[in-house]
């Protein structure tokens, strides 16, 4: 379970993932499970007691479904695949590929221009289809986001920091599609704590 993980549709085109950094590290990793296999994908479910975003009170966090494009998996697919999960699910423990520089040469930048992410609402839930090497660049690009976030000084004193735009994974040319990027904040509720500890220690 991804506890402090809260991906919110886009609006305007632009969605919102909140993560800690230990579940942006958790969740690069499972962008690049889903890149090994051509016959699974992950399943993102909303941690209890999430909250619809302070600036639109109807933008709820959504679950995530993560999937190679050539699983052929369609988001009209997934109830059905939902309902035969909760029935026949087994417990699986899988290893991770290691996360590379999230730097790409620039013909896998114009392969990921030509073939962006695809990204897609259905039964409530937000679906993400990508070729392999697409799948193995956005978690890297998470795992070195969660890399910065022990050194944020913004996370530090407000317990929360942007750290960047997902831009160019999904449509990299802004046009009509539902969605363009992920703004990516991190946010570390042990700050939070400290800071509300600190407000109420009587001072003398």
């Amino acid at each position: 379970m991804l506890r402090n993980t809260f991906v919110r549709p886009p609006s305007y085109q632009v969605g919102y993932l909140n993560a800690s950094r230990a579940d942006l590290l958790r969740l690069g990793a499972l962008f690049r499970v889903a890149a090994t296999s051509s016959h699974s994908a992950i399943y993102i479910p909303v941690p209890p007691g999430a909250h619809p975003m302070a600036a639109s009170g109807d933008t709820h966090p959504m679950p995530m479904l993560l999937a190679r494009e050539d699983t052929g998996l369609r988001p009209s697919d997934w109830p059905d695949l939902r309902h035969r999960m909760r029935r026949a699910s087994v417990p699986l423990r899988v290893t991770a590929p290691a996360a590379r520089s999230p730097d790409r040469p620039d013909d896998v930048r114009r392969r990921a221009d030509r073939h962006p992410a695809r990204f897609a609402e259905y039964a409530a839930t937000i679906v993400i289809t990508a070729r392999a090497e697409l799948l193995f660049w956005i978690g890297d690009w998470l795992t070195a986001a969660g890399d910065r976030v022990a050194q944020d000084p913004h996370v530090h004193q407000h317990g929360e920091s942007f750290l960047g735009d997902m831009v160019g994974f999904f449509d990299p040319k802004g046009t009509d599609q539902p969605m363009h990027a992920f703004c990516v904040v991190a946010i570390e509720p042990i700050f939070h704590q400290a800071r509300w500890r600190k407000q109420r220690t009587p001072i003398g």
